[in-house]
């Protein structure tokens, strides 16, 4: 008991970065799931499987680039890069998972929006009056 009371105080720093991770991984199972489902596709075990694997395996990753970072290297801030490249894979399949069920791409969507709109209009006067302040 004073063993997993120990290790629960040694990992509190990480309990915002765990939990994150672990909402885009169930995040990213549910759209999978719904996405697959609407193609038609049955959900297999191996999938399922997998969603299981990347509970143990991306936080173990984050828990050994804490350590590393906290005890060896701390001048080189490795928990935020690699969590922020497992938050970014997690975030590319939802988005994929997105597209695969309203055939919609987010992004490409944002584009289209925002060149219709005339964004890069609407920032020229801002940029025109940075160049002349910083004149």
């Amino acid at each position: 008991m004073h063993f997993i009371f120990w290790l629960l105080a040694m990992l509190s720093p990480l309990n915002g970065v765990l939990t994150t991770i672990m909402f885009l991984i169930v995040v990213d199972f549910i759209t999978g799931a719904y996405a697959a489902l609407k193609v038609g596709i049955s959900l297999k075990s191996e999938k399922i499987g997998n969603t299981i694997s990347k509970f143990f395996i991306y936080n173990l990753v984050i828990i050994s680039a804490y350590f590393l970072e906290k005890h060896i290297v701390n001048e080189v801030p490795f928990l935020k890069i690699i969590a922020g490249f497992i938050a970014i894979t997690e975030i590319k399949s939802i988005l994929e998972n997105y597209n695969r069920i309203y055939g919609v791409n987010p992004f490409k969507a944002l584009k289209e929006f925002l060149n219709y709109h005339g964004f890069r209009e609407t920032l020229k006067p801002l940029n025109e009056k940075e160049k002349k302040e910083k004149v």
